[in-house]
């Protein structure tokens, strides 16, 4: 967390920087502050690292920015949308900031009141006297590190400053309480921040069943916390790869594997991000046959209940015995699985070849690779929204792109691309590029029904300069589409094209064929008044 990154301090002195450089006299500033402010309590802010003196961030506001805080000189910090001034951006990285050492309304009312900062000082206790004198938790007990969660959470809900600023509070002052009584060994450190990150996702999906939040709520202001903390798990996981584990984690671990059950029927939300997690802890952390037979005996009376009762957590067990299957490489009844879900379930392969393209079992990832191609064409054909497709068929490609790379088959791509149109267009029109493969790719833009007028004139300009006359048949098209039109305006962009095929023919020499040409085309619409005189104007006929 922050805090443990930060010095209050720091984050204190950048906060009297502002002051001195916003005056809330000043209505520009005042403004400034309060759309900072908006959009931190929006929950715009997400994917935020910090340096001992640098945070950097994303922020969500129309379009996403990132932010570069400088805490030391606040004015060298910098954000990447157009504003060269301290913006709103940078506003609203710093509350998030500001909220690992204490209240943003604090900091606010400072800021109005033209008192300095630092006065938040003066007015804290000394950290000894919050020492406690018994231990917090016994170090090698689950137990005591879920009752100690539990004591801090009782603590916390006392001290909410409002149910409005509910889900930021528990992840800015909950989490970061946890986080700051981890034990000091590295090792148990990062797995304490694991079970840390897993109570206060659990925390929030309790909190979510309580209150019931609008979409928006959901969608903008607690889904970056949720991903916030899976991407944290996958930090502490991999710094605890970095030592050889400790014997005494081995209990933590056999009583960690009902505690990880809970993502799977706590709440209804987040279907996705909680099987994410699921996974991602049982590849990472549990990948021993003794606790998946203990996993999967559970999992399959779980499912049997949840079939007899209608229950909608059933989903979940169903995909949580697929990964136990994954974990011991019994692939073809995952892919039998798979054939009687619906086709939304393809993206659940992910977490799958991940792991196996991270281990280079190229022999075991041809297979979920054919799986992919297989079905992506029912993927497609889906009800699923269209950024949703886009966003799986672009990993997808990634993923099939990786493997294509590794066993050498340089043809696979290029059929996956193939396969996955409308939705892999971005990644063919850029391989085809590449390759300089002109013909294929002008096929590609008449197939998706593209014009010329909405492609990139400098791009085209190039092809043109490498292989004269491959764009011919593509301006031959868009001419007689403008002249259908029969518009003063259509008429003008035929000339623009007709001047585009005149010059190309006299690069390639073939001065006759258009000569023919444009005869034959202005004897065809010579009716077409208006289109003759754009042609004279043009000087590409004459009387």
């Amino acid at each position: 967390m922050l805090g443990q990154e930060l010095s209050k301090e720091l984050v204190l002195g950048a906060g009297e920087q502002i002051k001195q450089l916003l005056s809330p006299k000043n209505e520009e500033d005042r403004n400034l502050i309060k759309k900072g402010l908006i959009l931190y309590r929006q929950g715009s802010i997400y994917n935020v690292s910090a340096t001992s003196h640098t945070v950097s961030a994303k922020v969500q506001d129309v379009t996403s920015v990132k932010v570069e805080l400088d805490l030391d000189d606040f004015v060298m910090s910098t954000c990447t949308c157009p504003s060269t001034a301290i913006c709103r951006h940078r506003i609203a990285a710093f509350l998030y900031v500001y909220a690992s050492v204490d209240r943003v309304g604090t900091f606010v009312d400072l800021w109005k009141e033209e008192k300095p900062v630092d006065d938040v000082l003066k007015h804290m206790r000394k950290a000894s006297s919050l020492l406690k004198p018994e231990k917090d938790y016994e170090d090698a007990s689950l137990a005591s590190w879920i009752a100690f969660f539990d004591r801090v959470y009782d603590e916390w809900q006392e001290q909410v400053p409002s149910q409005h600023q509910l889900f930021q509070s528990l992840f800015h002052h909950y989490y970061s309480n946890l986080r700051k009584k981890a034990p000091k060994s590295p090792e148990m450190k990062q797995f304490f921040i694991v079970q840390a990150s897993v109570t206060v996702f659990l925390k929030i999906l309790h909190l979510i069943n309580e209150t019931k939040p609008t979409d928006y709520t959901l969608q903008h202001i607690i889904y970056p916390y949720i991903d916030q903390i899976i991407d944290n798990v996958q930090i502490a996981i991999r710094e605890m790869k970095r030592y050889a584990l400790p014997f005494a984690l081995d209990p933590l671990l056999v009583d960690s594997i009902e505690r990880f059950r809970e993502l799977l029927y706590t709440s209804q939300h987040y279907q996705y991000e909680r099987v994410n997690l699921y996974q991602l802890l049982w590849i990472e952390l549990l990948r021993r046959d003794k606790f998946i037979s203990i996993e999967r005996e559970w999992l399959e009376e779980r499912l049997e209940h949840e079939h007899k009762n209608q229950s909608l957590s059933a989903v979940e067990m169903e995909i949580a015995l697929m990964h136990m299957d994954f974990l011991q490489s019994h692939d073809e009844h995952i892919f039998a699985t798979l054939r009687k879900l619906t086709p939304a379930a393809l993206p659940l392969t992910f977490n799958w070849m991940e792991d196996i393209l991270k281990k280079k079992n190229w022999k075991r990832l041809s297979g979920w690779v054919s799986y992919m191609m297989e079905h992506s064409t029912e993927y497609i054909n889906s009800e699923i929204s269209f950024e949703e497709k886009r966003q799986v068929i672009r990993y997808s490609i990634q993923l099939i792109k990786q493997y294509g790379d590794a066993v050498k088959d340089h043809q696979l791509f290029e059929k996956a691309c193939r396969n996955m149109l409308p939705f892999s267009y971005a990644e063919f029109h850029d391989y085809l590029l590449d390759k300089e493969e002109y013909k294929t790719w002008i096929e590609l833009q008449t197939l998706l029904g593209f014009s010329l007028h909405e492609m990139d004139t400098y791009l085209l300009k190039e092809i043109e300069k490498k292989e004269p006359g491959i764009l011919l048949p593509l301006y031959v098209k868009s001419v007689q589409e403008e002249i259908s039109m029969k518009s003063r305006e259509n008429y003008k962009m035929a000339v623009r094209y007709l001047k585009r095929m005149k010059a190309q023919y006299k690069k390639l020499k073939r001065e006759e064929v258009w000569e023919n040409y444009i005869l034959h085309l202005s004897e065809e619409h010579k009716r077409l008044r208006a289109f003759k005189e754009e042609l004279k104007k043009g000087k590409l006929i004459h009387d």
